[in-house]
Parts: C-alpha cells; sequence; structure tokens
C-alpha cells in the first residue's frame, strides 16, 4: 500500500549471488563500504537509498542514483548543512515565523 512511498525506484542492477555489487530479485546489499585505518580520507560509501530514513526527507533517495550507477562517493562528509541538536529538559520551539 505504502510501496511508492517507501521503495526505491526498480531498475536493473549488475551484479551475483557471490560478488560485493550482490543484486537479485529479492535481495541485495544495505551498503558497499571500502576504508583502509589511516586513510579514511580515501573511503567510499554507497547506500542504496539516502541517509535519511523519513521518505518524505530529501534525503531520503538522495544516493540511490550513485547506487544504481556504481558511482563513489566519498565515506567522510563534507560541510554540515544541518544541525540537529538535543537539549535535556528543553522543549522544541519553532523557527521563528512558523507555527
Amino acid at each position: 500500500m505504502l510501496s511508492e512511498l517507501l521503495n526505491m525506484p526498480a531498475e536493473p542492477l549488475p551484479g551475483c549471488p557471490y560478488c560485493v555489487r550482490l543484486s537479485m530479485p529479492d535481495s541485495g546489499a544495505s551498503e558497499r563500504l571500502v576504508v583502509a585505518p589511516g586513510r579514511e580520507s580515501d573511503g567510499i560509501l554507497h547506500m542504496p537509498g539516502g541517509q535519511s530514513g523519513h521518505p518524505l526527507s530529501s534525503h531520503y533517495r538522495d544516493q540511490h542514483r550513485a547506487w544504481v550507477e556504481g558511482a563513489a562517493l566519498p565515506l567522510k562528509a563534507g560541510r554540515s548543512v544541518f544541525r540537529l541538536e538535543f537539549v535535556p529538559g528543553t522543549v522544541p520551539q519553532a523557527p521563528e515565523g512558523r507555527p
């Protein structure tokens, strides 16, 4: 019922049950990570969806195209764009101008 909202687009992918790029109709890899100790800046991370687990977030599917194309994305994050801060004992306030 919610598959259009939750599923990534169905696209053919290269791979097999015995290789790093695992791809089968009913299962597949949840991520691909390549990193060497001391060389984290050279590391790569592939995720089939995006960094957000919330389907209404713009980051829910934002890495899917790179996954399909096998494009390497850097492991280390770039410059922060958003910040979420949890402060114990406080009640969240809406930003100014929002209800």
